[in-house]
């Protein structure tokens, strides 16, 4: 069984991805939107899985300093034993997906990301 990551990292190809993302100003900071990127991978359907080469960004007591997404990535997952490696790959995956997206449609905006609007909570309004 290998130990939980204590640090969580992006890749050189996601750390790219993120500044641009930061540009277009769409977080107020990285930790933002790191968070977006492991739910929009969630809801994407990705599968879990491991980051390779991925450089230390955070301390996972800063990321997560309540341990919420701990407990949130192991009820998604109950059979991870190591949530934040699942978190880093999630957040990686997310920013890969997400950078594609804006290479194919450059003037993307962050509502561009989530879809369905009654995803995020609008009221549908066939069910209205």
């Amino acid at each position: 069984m290998s130990e939980d990551k204590k640090t969580i990292g992006l890749t050189a190809e996601n750390r790219s991805v993120m500044d641009r993302i930061m540009d277009k100003g769409f977080f107020r900071d990285q930790k933002d939107a790191a968070m977006f990127a492991m739910a929009y991978a969630i809801e994407q359907g990705i599968r879990a899985g491991n980051s390779e080469g991925a450089n230390t960004i955070w301390n996972v007591g800063s990321l997560d300093p309540d341990g919420e997404i701990r407990v949130l990535i192991s009820n998604l997952f109950p059979d991870t034993s190591t949530p934040y490696r699942l978190l880093e790959f999630f957040v990686n995956a997310g920013l890969a997906q997400m950078g594609v997206r804006m290479e194919k449609e450059p003037g993307m905006e962050m509502d561009d990301f989530l879809g369905d609007s009654s995803i995020v909570g609008t009221p549908n309004p066939s069910t209205s």
